[in-house]
């Protein structure tokens, strides 16, 4: 934090007479929004929350704002095929949510980002948690999956023909991040199906165009190991070309907000 500009920081690590000090420099609030939930042989649980947190935290060292404590449990109830999977139920997660931004609206933050790391899986939940503090708490919210702020890059990097969960992306980004949770040496790959039904597709960066989801049962008959696609060829490189991509764009609507 020493480095970062006036008012940004863990909230977490602050007392309350420096929170009063950093309001004085930002009213923005970045909430990283996670899961616990299987990710694989190779991959911790926590992926889903340890990406937002560590992309929010290097947004705070270029851009002016504060950063929440993690949002772990989220709407997971595909992954509980595995065991260490928590999942809540839909209306329990957009509630607690919207009640935790709500409450920073009391104190003095005006504009909230939500970080989801369970893009894809959570964004209809997130879409209306950012609806209702809009309409109903007089913030200024916004819903940020991270695999929209890294898709350019993604599609530019990537060698695998399929990342859709715990594969070449988030492999990546983890062994960037913190690579003493990643088991490399566990990896494999699993091949989805060659054809998903129309207008699907069983790929992060895929031209879904309907919403769709898939249930545990899916899941279990999809992948042994839990993961869908190749994160054996996930580097450290590649994840931090796409932390880098994600906190530029972010920084970039941060650094809006404040002016």
């Amino acid at each position: 934090m020493s480095d970062a500009p006036a008012g940004s920081g863990r909230v977490a690590e602050l007392t309350w007479p420096e929170i009063e000090t950093a309001l004085e420099e930002t009213r923005t609030l970045l909430v990283p929004v996670g899961s616990t939930e299987q990710h694989g042989r190779h991959l911790p649980l926590g992926v889903d929350a340890y990406m937002p947190e560590a992309i929010g935290e290097r947004v705070t060292e270029r851009s002016p704002a504060l950063l929440a404590p993690p949002v772990w449990y989220g709407v997971s109830p595909h992954h509980t095929f595995k065991p260490g999977t928590f999942t809540v139920s839909t209306e329990t997660f957009q509630r607690y949510l919207f009640e935790i931004c709500a409450s920073a609206g009391e104190w003095g933050i005006e504009n909230v980002l939500l970080l989801n790391g369970h893009y894809l899986a959570q964004d209809p939940e997130l879409e209306i948690v950012v609806r209702r503090l809009r309409s109903e708490a007089d913030l200024t919210a916004f819903h940020v999956p991270l695999v929209n702020v890294f898709a350019d890059v993604a599609e530019e990097i990537r060698t695998g023909e399929v990342s859709f969960h715990a594969s070449e992306f988030e492999t990546s980004i983890m062994l960037a991040l913190l690579p003493e949770l990643v088991h490399m040496d566990r990896a494999e790959r699993v091949d989805p199906p060659a054809e998903s039904p129309p207008l699907t597709d069983y790929d992060a960066l895929g031209e879904n165009k309907v919403g769709w989801s898939l249930t545990a049962r899916d899941m279990d008959e999809l992948t042994p190991s839990g993961n869908i696609g190749d994160p054996t060829v996930a580097t450290a490189d590649k994840g931090e070309a796409l932390v880098e991509a994600a906190v530029s764009d972010i920084c970039l609507l941060v650094d809006d907000l404040a002016e």
